[in-house]
């Protein structure tokens, strides 16, 4: 499960970020100490209704060269897989792959498409393609059937108080604690202005955004590695109660997933080598709360920031961020009275999170801290008992969809 490469900024975002650099502009005030560059500075878009939302195209961190180069790196990594996937049954099968209905997401699968399987892989040759895109509808009538469950988990949606909207919410809570001392500090060298909030968190994020699109940025250098400390744990906050483990949907709309790749590798070799499902950070995120990958004790506060904290979003879905889950096959050789040199036929789930090895709490005894195959079912399964299920938990009627049918070579 891959999150989409590099992008612009959201509509939403953007679009508070050009109000700012508007007021700046239209302040007539010449800035003075660490904003004095913004007298000269220029908006990374010129064109924003067009590259809001989409994928970067220039730069050393563009969005379209991260997908690709990451199908590079993942074809080296399981180039016998792709041999298994394109001659089981001794003729050419495609492999199926899915995207949710975005355009930035659809253009990272393309891309990706084109670094794994090769710049032809969606054309006819000999008997049949390399690879197929399905392109699953982000509409909320999809039930349990989708790649997006944010969108069709009524109750999350409606819920102002504890759904999606919890997330933002507690953002703001902790925003307070530090965005202020920065408020304060712009003001003493530009004391004809005051920037709110919402105003100097924008500052931050364009920091980000304008590294993606012009590879550097001096946005970054108005602010402390402190700010930048707390920055990153404002993020930490927002996306577990979001959809994390924070929030009181996220892990049953994260389960869907879960079970139907849970189902995937129980079933085998038979059921195809190789899946690809790529989707936005807030689907990939309630999976991890589904699967408790990264538990703790507590949540996290607003009041202050817990450096002791797992939870980190930068480490688990940064723009270009997957997870992935490998079935392992392994021989031991085990030994007794009556058998010498037994060899047995072993299997394990091991999980990569970002091309990090990252041991399942509870279930690591295996090589390579993976679990064996029968533990990861039954806990996935149990987790499923724990969260509830999708269509009660989210208020939809019976006659919804209750699973994910469509991930099948």
């Amino acid at each position: 499960m891959s999150r989409h490469a590099e992008r612009y900024p959201t509509a939403n975002a953007g679009g508070r970020m050009l109000e700012l650099v508007k007021r700046m502009r239209e302040s007539g005030i010449e800035f003075k100490g660490d904003l004095e560059f913004v007298n000269d500075w220029e908006y990374f878009s010129d064109a924003p209704e067009k590259h809001h939302e989409q994928l970067t195209t220039t730069g050393p961190y563009a969005g379209v060269l991260e997908a690709f180069t990451t199908g590079v790196k993942l074809r080296t990594r399981y180039e016998h897989l792709i041999v298994t996937s394109m001659t089981t049954g001794g003729s050419r099968n495609t492999t199926h792959l899915w995207a949710s209905h975005s355009s930035r997401v659809i253009a990272t699968a393309r891309y990706f498409s084109a670094g794994f399987f090769g710049l032809d892989w969606n054309q006819q040759s000999q008997t049949a393609a390399a690879a197929e895109l399905h392109v699953i509808p982000e509409t909320d009538d999809l039930g349990a059937d989708t790649l997006t469950p944010g969108d069709t988990c009524l109750r999350y949606r409606d819920d102002l108080e504890y759904g999606h909207d919890y997330g933002a919410a507690m953002l703001v809570k902790f925003r307070a604690t530090y965005l202020g001392g920065i408020a304060d500090r712009l003001q003493k060298q530009n004391p004809h202005v005051r920037f709110t909030h919402q105003e100097i968190y924008s500052m931050q994020e364009m920091c980000g955004f304008e590294t993606l699109v012009r590879g550097k940025s001096q946005w970054c250098h108005v602010f402390t590695r402190l700010d930048w400390m707390n920055f990153e744990y404002a993020r930490d906050v927002i996306h577990l109660y979001r959809a994390g483990p924070g929030n009181r949907y996220g892990p049953a709309m994260g389960w869907l997933w879960l079970n139907a790749t849970a189902n995937l590798l129980a079933t085998g070799p038979s059921a195809g080598p190789l899946f690809f499902s790529f989707v936005h950070d807030g689907d990939i995120i309630p999976m991890i709360a589904a699967l408790q990958l990264f538990p703790s004790s507590h949540d996290l506060p607003v009041t202050h920031v817990d450096r002791n904290r797992t939870w980190r979003t930068s480490q688990l879905t940064p723009m270009g961020g997957r997870v992935i889950f490998e079935r392992l096959s392994c021989r031991s050789t085990s030994t007794s009275h009556r058998h010498q040199d037994k060899q047995d036929n072993n299997i394990y789930v091991r999980i990569n999170v970002n091309d990090g090895i990252v041991a399942l709490p509870g279930c690591d005894g295996g090589p390579g801290k993976s679990c064996p195959l029968g533990d990861f079912a039954n806990l996935v399964r149990k987790r499923g008992e724990e969260v509830g299920d999708f269509r009660q938990v989210c208020g939809l009627g019976p006659d919804a969809a209750d699973r994910i049918t469509f991930l099948h070579q």
